[in-house]
């Protein structure tokens, strides 16, 4: 039987650097893929789990965007290097007008570029 997507908005695969902020810590990582929903992220440490943070996300061309966001699962994870850092899926759990507006266009983007790159694949 196959594993069913649960998800409701799709993801965008991509690799941004982000920072994940609280009192306590800084965590640096790299989203791997992302919606307007929430994001997965890899990572060395894992930030805090029982409340949430700040994640400062530098996509390419664009100022910096400031979401707040908490984990929502993490797991652990082996390079093939045999190395292991961790994976988290992170809720967003508020972003300014503007922040969100970035989003979007980014997402759209994102898939106008991936449908674009498919239809001349498969011509």
């Amino acid at each position: 039987m196959s594993k069913q997507e649960k998800r409701i908005v799709p993801r965008a695969e991509i690799k941004w650097p982000v920072t994940m902020l609280s009192p306590q810590l800084k965590v640096e990582g790299k989203i791997e893929n992302f919606s307007s929903k929430g994001a997965f992220v890899s990572c060395k440490e894992l930030p805090p789990l029982e409340e949430g943070f700040l994640m400062v996300i530098q996509a390419p061309h664009h100022k910096a965007m400031n979401l707040n966001a908490k984990v929502v699962w993490s797991t652990v994870l082996k390079t093939s290097e045999g190395d292991s850092h961790f994976g988290i899926g992170v809720q967003f759990t508020r972003m300014s007008p503007d922040d969100r507006q970035i989003l979007h266009k980014l997402i759209s983007k994102h898939f106008k570029t991936k449908t674009f790159h498919n239809a001349v694949e498969s011509d």
